[in-house]
């Protein structure tokens, strides 16, 4: 059985840095916004308000 991480939550929203050319690159890191906002990294394991995001599980 696969362990859910924060990055497959429907809740977790990723960080993204812009580099020198205009484009975007995701970082490790990002939050939760359920029921507060709080830091995570992407390979957190995922707290009990998980729900699998669409077409991530």
């Amino acid at each position: 059985m696969k362990t859910s991480i924060c990055l497959d939550c429907k809740y977790f929203l990723r960080h993204y840095t812009r580099r020198e050319n205009g484009s975007f690159v995701p970082t490790a890191f990002g939050h939760c916004y359920h029921p507060r906002i709080k830091l995570r990294e992407v390979e957190d394991p995922a707290c009990d308000k998980f729900l699998p995001r669409r077409g991530r599980t």
